[in-house]
């Protein structure tokens, strides 16, 4: 398993920082956020050292995948919250201030005032939209 010693994360996962844990299975780790956005903040990531999305094989991610269901039925249950906000950034650009892949499980509450949304009156033209699909679809890796 990949692992860099100078990552938080990574040390986490070899036991040589300590977090406050939720669950664990072969590939991921789930556990409570130190800086919590709101109450029941926690972070799923995988046991092995991944920057981004970008470098996170499919199968590791659907494992990280598994995990937040998981995590998110339990604070659901445990806090039912009336809302809850799945967040993964990638790069400094996105605000990823960890550079381990990883899922932040946002409990919401209406009016909470957590800075995750964007203005739904934003609006951009059919063809603009079209063009850039079309960018994105000549990209797309076969699979």
């Amino acid at each position: 398993m990949m692992q860099d010693q100078s990552c938080i994360f990574c040390q986490i996962v070899a036991g040589t920082s300590q977090c406050t844990l939720l669950a664990e299975d072969e590939a991921a780790l789930a556990f409570m956020d130190i800086h919590p956005a709101n109450a029941g903040h926690c972070l799923v990531i995988p046991k092995a050292h991944y920057a981004t999305v970008f470098d996170t094989p499919p199968d590791v991610f659907a494992a990280v995948g598994r995990m937040v269901v998981r995590i998110s039925i339990a604070v659901r249950d445990a806090l039912q919250p009336p809302g809850l906000s799945l967040v993964q950034a990638n790069g400094a650009a996105a605000n990823q201030t960890v550079p381990h892949l990883h899922v932040h499980v946002l409990p919401r509450r209406q009016g909470d005032r957590l800075p995750l949304n964007w203005s739904r009156t934003r609006t951009s033209n059919a063809s603009t939209i079209a063009e850039i699909a079309e960018r994105i679809r000549q990209c797309l890796p076969a699979g």
